[in-house]
């Protein structure tokens, strides 16, 4: 059945490319994390050079957002691009009717049948949510949605108060949700607001549904902690704990005698990517107190491998040159003209 999702996959992908929303990183050729992290942090760098600007960030959660997906909703929308009839069909016939049941052992219980949502763990199912949020898009000078998958997220770069763009922004997001049957958990919803101003100016709480949006100082988006001075402190931290955690492993590796060669592949594919994840978007803006613990660990990791490993400068200027190269190379990139 995979086989048959991966090949509808590439046929649906090229047939709705005109459709999708250039501000959606997920399963997309050539974009992913990175970019997202960088699409919100780009524009929020810019404007927050300016006297008397802050940015405020709206970052939404969904109840279960895949298994609300109505697939007559999705197939009206599928209607309006270039997919065939007989392909809208047989995905609708791939949502609905689906028998579910739980096994435990000799016991099995009573079918049910599901018609909304969609299967979890297959191949098209988040191509298919994608397309169900392509429909709601957004992009000025000032405010843009950006989505990753579910993850969804409101930027909006205010001056000297006048924030009715975003709130408003975030009122029709916040509708069009109600109106295609994705459930928002506001007490999982939060806000970020950023100022570098020595004297900040209070600003007025947002409500969804009836209830006050917590304002926090920290946000874990994307696997990336960001906080409302940029200064990367909560992410430094997080990243040298999990990478020493992991440094344990590899010390463990050595001690059972694994040969060099398999040492490296687990430094790489283990540590390396743990230290390095998304430095594209922290690297150059961390404290050189940081940077140097960072280092210090990678260094730790090269004396056990009794080998030099690249510092994490390097590991940088490679990774953003890779990362401009792609954006330069794509002309569908939300950041092409920039670069």
């Amino acid at each position: 059945m995979k086989v048959l999702e991966r090949l509808l996959l590439v046929h649906l992908n090229k047939q709705t490319r005109t459709y999708q929303d250039p501000l959606q990183f997920a399963y997309r050729h050539g974009v992913g994390v990175e970019d997202a992290i960088i699409q919100l942090l780009q524009p929020t760098h810019c404007h927050l050079d300016k006297a008397g600007s802050t940015v405020r960030v709206m970052f939404f959660d969904f109840s279960s957002a895949f298994n609300t997906i109505q697939p007559d909703v999705l197939c009206q929308k599928l209607q309006k691009t270039q997919v065939g009839a007989s392909t809208i069909a047989w995905i609708k016939d791939y949502l609905t009717n689906r028998p579910q049941f739980v096994r435990l052992k000799n016991c099995t219980s009573n079918q049910a049948i599901s018609n909304i949502g969609a299967p979890q763990g297959t191949v098209l199912s988040p191509f298919l949510f994608t397309l169900y949020t392509s429909d709601f898009q957004y992009k000025s000078e000032t405010c843009h949605l950006q989505k990753y998958s579910d993850d969804s997220a409101v930027v909006g770069c205010i001056r000297d108060g006048q924030e009715a763009e975003y709130r408003e922004l975030v009122e029709r997001f916040v509708a069009w949700c109600g109106n295609n049957h994705l459930t928002l958990n506001v007490n999982k919803t939060k806000e970020m607001i950023l100022d570098f101003r020595r004297n900040r100016v209070e600003s007025n709480t947002v409500s969804i549904m009836g209830e006050e949006v917590e304002v926090v100082e920290e946000y874990k988006y994307l696997g990336v902690h960001l906080d409302n001075r940029l200064d990367w402190r909560k992410n430094s931290e997080a990243v040298y704990k999990k990478g020493h955690s992991r440094l344990h492993f590899l010390r463990t590796l050595r001690s059972f005698n694994v040969c060099s060669k398999m040492l490296q592949i687990f430094y790489k594919s283990v540590v390396e990517s743990v230290i390095s994840s998304a430095i594209v978007c922290w690297g150059s803006s961390i404290r050189s107190r940081d940077l140097k613990r960072l280092n210090s660990l990678i260094k730790k990791a090269g004396s056990v491998l009794g080998t030099t490993v690249e510092p994490l400068e390097e590991i940088m200027q490679r990774r953003i040159l890779q990362r401009i190269k792609k954006m330069m190379d794509n002309p569908e990139h939300s950041l092409h003209k920039t670069v």
